[in-house]
């Protein structure tokens, strides 16, 4: 009615139903109203660099453990695992999972993260405009 920008409640005036902001809406039958939005708090992350165990974990892990001249069997104690388990990381024929990874590198004193760096693929198109796994595919060698 007032023409007002904020129209959010639509109600019935005899007869006729309009869109009117919320002084006009008291002139007729509030058919709805516009629902409140919810007070969101806004936190913001940070953006953590993405990381990931390093390729050579368990030789890592074994020279840190004989430099300390230590046996598997103690160092399984020192970070409550069991020692065959430790000798499976060792040999890399199993991966540990975080947690354990910490515990290791605390023990040790050595680092086994390392931050993840982004490769940036480019695609070439043939030039007859199909495009071949061979033009999407990186092939990383270790």
């Amino acid at each position: 009615m007032c023409g007002a920008e904020e129209a959010g409640f639509f109600i019935l005036i005899e007869g006729a139903k309009l869109h009117v902001c919320g002084r006009c809406a008291k002139h007729g039958k509030v058919l709805s109203a516009p629902t409140p939005l919810p007070q969101r708090r806004v936190a913001f992350e940070r953006e953590r660099p993405e990381i990931d165990i390093v390729a050579d974990f368990g030789s890592r892990i074994k020279e840190a453990r004989e430099r300390m001249k230590i046996e598997r069997k103690v160092l399984a104690e020192l970070v409550n695992e069991k020692e065959s388990f430790l000798e499976r990381i060792e040999g890399e024929k199993t991966i540990p999972n975080e947690s354990l990874a910490v515990r290791l590198e605390r023990a040790l004193g050595i680092k086994l993260f390392e931050e993840v760096k982004e490769e940036h693929v480019v695609i070439k198109k043939d030039k007859k405009g199909g495009l071949t796994l061979g033009d999407v595919v990186v092939v990383k060698k270790k």
